[in-house]
C-alpha cells in the first residue's frame, strides 16, 4: 500500500515530468495551434504541481523533485526526437505516449493507494484525468 506522502509524492513528480516535457517541446517551433495546446497542458500541470506541493508540505513532508539527470534526459531525448521529426503530429505522438505512461502508472498507484485522504484521491483523479484530457487534445494533431 501507499501512504499519504508517497501518493503525493508520484502526483507531483509526474505533474513535474509533465512541465519538463511541454517545456522540453515547447523549446522546439511549434504551431501556433500546437504551443496553444501546450500551454494549456503547462498549466494544468503546473496546478497539479503546486497543489501536490502544498499537500506535502501541510502533512510535514519533504518535497522530492524528479532527479536533475532524469530531467536532462528527457531533454536531450526530446531534442533528438524532434531534431528526427519536428512536425505538430510528431510532437502530438511523443506527448501522447508520455501521456499514455502517466494514465497507466496513476492507474496503478491509485489502487495501491491506502486512500486515507479524500483530498489526495482527489487530486490523484485530476491527475489522471488531465493526462486523459491532453491525450483527446492531442488526437487532433494527429
Amino acid at each position: 500500500m501507499i501512504n499519504d506522502a508517497e501518493m503525493l509524492t508520484y502526483i507531483l513528480q509526474n505533474a513535474e515530468m509533465g512541465c519538463q516535457s511541454v517545456k522540453n517541446v515547447r523549446d522546439g517551433k511549434q504551431t501556433p495551434a500546437m504551443d496553444s495546446v501546450l500551454s494549456n497542458h503547462m498549466a494544468r500541470y503546473s496546478k497539479i504541481y503546486t497543489a501536490a506541493g502544498s499537500m506535502l508540505r501541510s502533512l510535514g513532508e519533504d518535497v522530492h523533485h524528479v532527479s536533475p539527470i532524469a530531467k536532462k534526459m528527457a531533454k536531450l531525448s526530446t531534442k533528438r526526437d524532434l531534431k528526427r521529426d519536428p512536425t505538430s503530429s510528431h510532437v502530438a505522438e511523443m506527448m501522447i505516449k508520455g501521456n499514455t505512461m502517466g494514465v497507466n502508472k496513476m492507474a496503478q498507484h491509485l489502487r495501491d493507494y491506502d486512500r486515507t485522504d479524500p483530498n489526495i484521491t482527489l487530486l490523484a483523479k485530476k491527475m489522471l484525468d488531465v493526462e486523459q484530457a491532453h491525450i483527446s487534445e492531442l488526437r487532433s494533431f494527429l
